[in-house]
């Protein structure tokens, strides 16, 4: 998706929105382009000094190890904890085979200390410049998303697992779907850096929640 296609309005509920699709936007194109990270919050950069990746936490709430080295001490953080769900341990390597992603791809999407995504990017294994990022962070929070998708040229509902998802594409490079756990969104974007129908990124995207929501705690009341 070009970053020039997406109008931002100031203070606006859209200007939120934008925010976080040019964050999960920019995150997929690492590989592929270079373009800027949305962050909330305060980030930093990581620390220098006697700080190593050893002495930093590598693993999730379930104690599986990250697939590949932590920077970033807060990592985990304010920012981002509206669920224990890790995005990046959620599946195995032969699970993320069978859709056609290749396991070693992957890498952190955080860009920064402290930053609200919190998640991997992977590339698909026979479609040169594709990607999925799958990220959670706690704001703009799933029900303000639910409330401002009129700007996307296409948007619907499904259901899957019990639980609503929202289907939302602004472009024919990117499909991103959305939906919650614990108290925190968690959305998941395909990007194609070639023109294809929204149709094909919206089932890939829709394959890959699938695949990841049985992981997910229950969506906490609003």
């Amino acid at each position: 998706m070009l970053l020039g296609e997406l109008p931002i309005r100031p203070h606006s509920r859209r200007t939120r929105a934008v925010r976080q699709l040019l964050a999960f936007t920019s995150i997929a194109s690492l590989g592929a382009a270079a373009t800027a990270c949305s962050v909330t919050g305060e980030a930093n950069p990581a620390p220098a000094g006697p700080t190593t990746t050893a002495s930093i936490r590598q693993i999730d709430d379930s104690g599986k190890r990250l697939p590949f080295d932590n920077r970033f001490p807060d990592r985990w953080s304010t920012n981002n904890n509206g669920t224990t769900y890790e995005p990046c341990t959620a599946l195995t390597d032969d699970e993320l085979a069978a859709v056609g992603i290749d396991p070693g791809s992957v890498i952190d999407v955080a860009m920064a200390n402290g930053q609200t995504a919190r998640g991997c990017r992977w590339e698909y294994r026979d479609v040169k410049l594709s990607g999925v990022t799958q990220a959670t962070g706690n704001k703009p929070t799933f029900e303000q998303q639910m409330q401002d998708r009129e700007w996307y040229a296409t948007s619907y509902d499904i259901v899957i697992d019990g639980r609503p998802v929202m289907v939302d594409a602004r472009a024919r490079y990117t499909c991103m779907t959305t939906v919650k756990s614990g108290r925190a969104p968690v959305s998941t974007l395909v990007s194609r850096i070639s023109d294809t129908p929204p149709s094909e990124l919206c089932a890939q995207a829709i394959e890959f929640t699938t695949l990841t929501i049985p992981k997910m705690e229950p969506p906490a009341p609003e």
